[in-house]
């Protein structure tokens, strides 16, 4: 047996959010929600690629971290569409914390770009959901992901878990 999970590469992701501001449904008495709707994107992987449709968007929830920083969680939803035709639904859940300290330059989008992405933790947990006879081995498996933000979106390196 041994002592954690192994994994495997399994494709580095990039999401583009629509250009707009993210919609805030704001705090309401059991949350606070804000929208970012999925512009498109592409996914490259040694098993699996194609683009990401605009179709689908980001359901976080805002929060403070521990340090007074910002704590993000994260329900996404989204379509992948294989370079052969085939659909996959995606949706994932995750943590983005970014320390205090690191806060301003997150906010700033040319400090961003300069950001280093161990300043912050951005981690994710995708499923994965398709009828395409090919794909199928998605359906059992469990991956898990490293994120990175970018201006205009994210980036994502997803491992399967073994």
């Amino acid at each position: 047996m041994s002592d954690g999970p192994d994994t495997r590469f399994l494709c580095e992701v990039t999401i583009e959010l629509d250009a707009a501001a993210p919609l805030a449904i704001g705090p309401s008495p059991w949350r606070n929600r804000r929208v970012s709707d999925i512009a498109g994107g592409r996914f490259e992987g040694p098993r699996l690629s194609g683009s990401v449709r605009r179709s689908g968007a980001d359901w976080s929830e805002g929060g403070r971290a521990v340090d007074g920083g910002i704590a993000t969680a994260l329900d996404v939803r989204s379509l992948w569409q294989t370079d052969d035709g085939a659909l996959i639904y995606v949706t994932y859940g995750g943590r983005l914390v970014i320390p205090a300290t690191t806060a301003e330059a997150f906010r700033d989008p040319v400090k961003l770009e300069a950001l280093s992405p161990s300043a912050y933790y951005f981690r994710i947990c995708p499923l994965f959901e398709t009828a395409a006879e090919s794909y199928t081995w998605l359906n059992e498996i469990v991956a898990v992901g490293v994120g990175r933000r970018k201006p205009n979106g994210v980036v994502y390196r997803v491992f399967q878990v073994e």
